[in-house]
């Protein structure tokens, strides 16, 4: 018998370690875990994962978590129902939480702490809803300056060793950021020069302020690398790089000896630490999934990450000489009840599209023996488009698989982790590209032997909810069923409504209103819901800051005036995704009914 829908959403999670100012101890957030809320909160436990105890207890998701570089502070985020309005925390030890923001209809975008800790740096669009501005706040007066009206969505990750400069990113578009030194006192900015459109990450001063050290395809690059950047004139050079691989994360040791350093092999994670300048080799012994949350020991000999895999949720890892371990924690599957031999890792698979492009995907198959017809099977398309199906752990994922379903996950063009050029693939009037791949994976899908092809059904989020309406009204031949987790129905009204600091963000991915009309009435699916056969579910929260809700009124109206087959679940202080443990049993119930409706008749 298959586990109870609701069991799936029941496992427990813990991430984002960072140690204490003398290394004993490891703040981090735990999900599920934490006593009436299930929503991850600020923890401690001892460095060796040793009593556990709760620093938090809002009844909202934590979204980050920041210790002071001088002392055992902490600053967090949360924001109110998923509307990613984020407002901020500090708990001071001996103390008790208290908010630094309460500016609801504000968006704060944590930064850095000074290197004295007596000040923060964050982005805020308080002054216009469209602009982020650059602040800086004390924390012992509470006396907050403006340094910069912000040209859009901009950021500050990293504050000089000596207090007088800001590193600042302007996220123009998905493959194109630039770079800026911001002085502290005066607000004087300078871009650092580039030869074109370049994309930046994880940017941090280095060389005791003399130089800029971070991710970056700089100089025509397909892939990211670890760079030393010259603020002045912009000359990289190259501190760490994977050939063919994106280097996704990097962090230093505190006296600057040690390097580590996460690349991406086709969605795996190959974590590497060492010597920095020494050939670093791979860190054996992790699941095979994906890394994160790097985080050094203040004495510069242990390191704590964030490790997951298909078949293993989300923990924390101790690497210290050469080994690295899991810390212990409570089983994460204790209050779902799940056996964990019963997950089912995907293998990685690709196909060929129609252009002779190799799009790569996850495949998998439940555990259970075939029906006689083959599986039924569930493509899943994943949001961004600028993302990437990962080697992680998805418990929706094992949740279809236990019921039955096979379920192929593709990277299709437009996704990251294989290059620029695979990542630009889709952009403007190249969007249609993708479905050309989605139909590919899905006659890949439909030829093998272990498969039903008369059933198969097809699920996304957000951009991947996109492609779901997209393919069912582009390809209804193609599609059995459909579920439609807060998708893009018409590109105008999505630009027009989605959050206003976002609209030209995105229009740079998508297009722009007035200028590529006809694009839009080729991609959105609102325009060809005539075409409609696939029975559909969609699922939509009403503070979504990114998908409006009214995204997916419409198209239900539409599917409801031509008499087709819609359910729509509609979820109140549910934002860009379903956080709250009151909604996920809902959500999880619906899909997997709606599946076994249309795709077995055996509801």
């Amino acid at each position: 018998m298959p586990v109870p829908t609701d069991a799936w959403t029941r496992i427990g999670a813990i991430s984002s370690p960072a140690f204490s100012k003398d290394g004993k101890t490891l703040f981090h957030l735990r999900g599920t875990a934490t006593p009436g809320t299930g929503l991850p909160q600020v923890w401690a436990m001892d460095a060796d994962g040793a009593n556990p105890r709760p620093l938090s207890a809002h009844n909202e998701k934590v979204g980050f978590l920041r210790r002071a570089p001088t002392d055992d502070r902490l600053i967090w985020g949360i924001d109110a129902g998923g509307d990613e309005r984020q407002q901020f925390w500090l708990l001071e030890p001996g103390g008790a939480p208290r908010a630094l923001t309460s500016a609801a209809e504000v968006i704060h975008e944590f930064g850095a702490w000074s290197p004295d800790g007596a000040r923060i740096a964050f982005a805020a669009n308080d002054r216009d809803e469209t602009i982020f501005d650059i602040h800086v706040e004390s924390l012992v007066t509470g006396e907050r300056t403006r340094l910069l009206e912000g040209p859009g969505i901009v950021t500050v990750p990293s504050w000089s060793p000596d207090g007088g400069k800001l590193v600042m990113l302007h996220d123009h578009s998905s493959s194109d950021q630039r770079l800026f030194v911001l002085e502290v006192d005066g607000g004087g900015i300078v871009e650092v020069p580039r030869p074109g459109p370049t994309r930046f990450a994880s940017m941090r001063w280095v060389e005791a302020g003399a130089a800029i050290a971070g991710l970056t395809d700089i100089g025509g690059e397909d892939f990211m690398r670890l760079c030393r950047i010259d603020p002045a004139t912009g000359a990289a050079t190259v501190l760490y790089a994977a050939p063919g691989r994106d280097v996704e994360a990097w962090s230093l040791s505190p006296d600057g000896t040690m390097l580590a350093t996460i690349e991406n092999d086709r969605g795996y994670a190959v974590l590497r630490a060492g010597p920095i300048g020494t050939d670093r080799p791979a860190v054996d012994g992790l699941p095979q999934g994906i890394v994160a949350d790097l985080a050094w020991s203040p004495d510069n000999t242990r390191l704590a990450c964030t490790a997951q895999g298909p078949a293993a949720p989300p923990g924390i890892w101790l690497w210290e000489a050469g080994a690295i371990r899991p810390l212990a924690r409570p089983d994460p599957l204790a209050d779902a009840g799940i056996d964990p031999a019963s997950f089912v890792t995907p293998a990685l698979v690709a196909w060929e599209s129609f252009d002779g492009l190799r799009i790569p995907g996850w495949y998998a198959v439940p555990a259970t023996p075939a029906p006689a017809a083959g599986y039924p099977a569930v493509v899943w398309v994943h949001g961004g488009p600028a993302s990437q199906t990962r080697a992680n752990f998805r418990a929706d994922i094992q949740m279809l698989l236990d019921q039955g379903f096979a379920v192929l996950m593709p990277n299709i063009r437009g996704s990251t982790g294989y290059g620029r050029a695979y990542m630009e693939a889709d952009e403007l009037e190249k969007r249609p590209d993708c479905l050309h791949d989605l139909s590919a994976g899905r006659a890949w899908l439909a030829a093998r032997a272990e498969i039903d092809a008369s059933r198969i059904g097809i699920m996304g989020q957000s951009y991947g909810g996109w492609v779901v309406l997209a393919a069912v009204t582009l390809q209804p031949e193609l599609w059995h069923a459909a579920v439609d987790y807060y998708g893009i129905a018409e590109f105008n009204t999505l630009l027009e409504r989605t959050g206003p600091w976002r609209s030209d963000h995105r229009a740079r991915e998508y297009g722009f209103r007035g200028e590529h009309e006809a694009v839009f009435e080729q991609i959105s699916p609102l325009r060809h819901a005539d075409h409609v056969r696939a029975p559909l579910l969609v699922l939509h929260g009403d503070r979504d800051p990114r998908v409006p809700m009214h995204e997916s009124d419409l198209f239900v109206q539409a599917m409801e005036i031509r008499q087709k087959k819609v359910r729509y679940e509609r979820f109140t202080y549910a934002g860009h995704g379903f956080i709250r443990p009151e909604h996920r049993p809902r959500v999880y119930a619906a899909v997997a009914e709606h599946f076994h409706t249309h795709l077995t008749g055996d509801a």
